[in-house]
């Protein structure tokens, strides 16, 4: 899940107007340069939203044996259809409820959908169910760890290795909450330990992009996703990964084309229509880059990435009335301290900017609990308790 984060630096200046103006310059040039890897699913119509789990089905007649539910489950999953996998699994659930089996796949699968909140629930039953399983585990520690969760993500999947040394999941859920920890010199360790375990493991090339990306190394990212996607050329969330990497790179054409991919792969994939979203951003084509979010959001109403690009976009041409109610559903959604901490930080300024600087004073002090280091905040603070 790896993103390089706007984080509110600016100059000191006079006036509300360069600050919002240097701001909203800086909101642009890297505000729209981080999303969420999230490794994804029935149309819009078919569920009210993306975290909406299916409750409502009741078997008819006797019930059908586990473990054909079950393998079923793991061809769906194997094939990249995550839907189909989802629908099996939750079956198995149903079919036998103390199954933590079942319950891990239904995570995995919700997971792959990125519904992280469904993933999160599911993933916490196999922990209830199968405490000595470090696979669901891993499948908890991931899908915390992409809902921003980070510390409880490396604790959890340190209890993942704990359980099971051999598991090449655990290592991998391992090396990714280190990486989004910037603990990279012990992602680097638990990533080696993956690979020796299973060097055809498509998730630990995923993995191994993102430490990658982390250290800026974007050519070497591409390498280890387009390995991924030789190993799994039906997983979307592999394509998006490399989508953003070659976004990093300008490599605009191709990123698209990743995207596309994955959007075919998974049409409901609300990651894919955010990173084409991205790259028109970064190609300053505002008009496709914003129905490109738009899109994501109708998608999915919980994705928080798209609420945010889309609000930075607005914040970057000073449309500050728009930005602003997209800013606060994005806080709402977003655990992710650091980026909950810029979503107050610009709501602060939009405040100033709007002649109500007690509410400004409230969303900057928010911003700083939430990231004491964020200059920005500071500087927004002061300035309004300078105005008093």
């Amino acid at each position: 899940m790896a993103y390089r984060p706007y984080r509110g630096r600016r100059r000191r200046g006079s006036g509300v107007g360069l600050a919002l103006g240097v701001l909203a310059a800086g909101a642009l040039a890297v505000g729209v340069s981080w999303y969420f890897y999230l490794p994804i699913s029935a149309s819009p119509g078919a569920r009210a939203s993306a975290n909406e789990v299916r409750d409502d089905r009741r078997i008819s007649g006797p019930p059908p044996p586990l473990a054909d539910v079950l393998a079923r489950g793991r061809h769906a999953f194997h094939a990249g259809r995550w839907t189909d996998a989802e629908e099996q699994f939750s079956l198995a659930a149903e079919v036998a409820p103390a199954s933590g089996e079942a319950q891990t796949g239904w995570a995995r699968s919700l997971l792959n959908q990125n519904r992280l909140v469904p993933a999160i629930e599911r993933a916490r039953r196999a922990v209830e169910l199968d405490g000595r399983s470090a696979d669901a585990h891993a499948v908890l520690a991931v899908a915390l760890d992409w809902s921003g969760d980070i510390e409880p993500a490396v604790a959890v999947a340190r209890r993942a290795v704990e359980l099971d040394a051999s598991s090449v999941a655990a290592h991998a859920a391992l090396a990714e909450a280190l990486t989004d920890s910037y603990l990279l010199d012990e992602a680097d360790d638990a990533l080696a330990r993956a690979v020796e375990l299973d060097p055809m493991d498509p998730d630990v090339w995923r993995v191994t992009g993102n430490l990658f990306e982390m250290r800026s190394d974007y050519q070497a990212a591409v390498g280890a996703y387009e390995r991924a996607i030789e190993l799994a050329p039906h997983y979307s969330y592999l394509h998006v990964s490399l989508g953003h990497a070659q976004r990093a790179q300008q490599r605009y054409a191709e990123a698209l084309g990743a995207f596309a991919t994955a959007a075919s792969l998974a049409p409901t994939d609300a990651r894919a229509m955010g990173g084409m979203g991205m790259v028109y951003a970064a190609r300053l084509e505002y008009v496709p880059a914003s129905a490109h979010f738009e899109r994501a959001i109708d998608i999915d109403p919980t994705y928080a990435t798209a609420y945010a690009q889309l609000a930075w976009l607005h914040y970057a041409r000073r449309e500050y009335a728009q930005a602003a109610p997209l800013f606060e559903r994005a806080a709402e959604l977003d655990h992710d301290n650091e980026r909950g901490a810029q979503y107050r930080h610009a709501l602060g300024w939009i405040l100033v900017n709007a002649g109500r600087p007690a509410e400004a004073r409230e969303q900057f002090k928010r911003s700083l609990e939430l990231d004491p280091s964020l200059r920005g905040a500071r500087d927004g603070l002061a300035a309004v308790q300078a105005a008093r």
